[in-house]
């Protein structure tokens, strides 16, 4: 049985994400690490695209949180030399952020709900689950009204004006033990571009 990743929201209610160990087993071992040592609890939903992505993170950053994910690991996905196949970015599906292409870079810790379909993502990101409960609770959290900014004068990025906060995320593996995961230090050039994104994010 495959693992179950719970997310109860501040505002109420829980999302339920089947994780998918036998396609993406690195960055399903990832969120299962983070997860278990408690680094989620109290994290936002920081980008709300609607009818897009909700996004979220556990990484550290400084004044902000102290405590998290500090490493980078491979791309699991097609055009970083990853071969196992994978579902379309189709609504509610999970993935893997990073740099996409064939950078072989996934952010350790953060991780995309899909609200629409968007197959234009298949290939360049990693699915590592999907939603098998709670969809009222991500409706509801893609229909939150946000803020519209620019990282590099070009990516919109789309701030909740009322934090969407994960009070509690746990994860049921069901007696099933899974492996720290193999990681990798970020690059100065993903760490400032890491920081430009901090600036344009309400953290409270």
């Amino acid at each position: 049985m495959n693992p179950i990743l719970h997310i109860e929201m501040e505002a109420g209610g829980i999302i339920d994400i089947e994780l998918f160990p036998d396609i993406t087993y690195n960055s399903v071992c990832s969120i299962i690490w983070l997860v278990n040592k408690g680094w989620y609890n109290g994290r936002i939903f920081y980008r709300v695209v609607k009818d897009f992505v909700l996004q979220t993170d556990c990484d550290k950053r400084p004044g902000i949180y102290e405590e998290g994910c500090d490493y980078i690991i491979d791309g699991e996905y097609l055009e970083s030399g990853y071969t196992v196949p994978q579902p379309s970015f189709e609504k509610y599906y999970v993935g893997m952020a990073g740099c996409g292409g064939n950078s072989n870079i996934s952010a350790g810790s953060q991780f995309f709900i899909m609200t629409g379909d968007h197959k234009r993502l298949d290939n360049n990101f990693p699915v590592i689950g999907k939603v098998v409960g709670g969809f009222d609770v991500v409706d509801c959290i893609n229909e939150t009204p946000c803020n519209e900014r620019l990282v590099n004068g070009t990516i919109k990025f789309y701030t909740p004006k009322t934090p969407q906060r994960m009070k509690r995320v746990w994860v049921e593996t069901f007696g099933v033990e899974y492996e720290p995961p193999k990681t990798k230090q970020p690059t100065e050039e993903y760490l400032a571009g890491e920081k430009e994104i901090d600036a344009v994010i309400d953290w409270v």
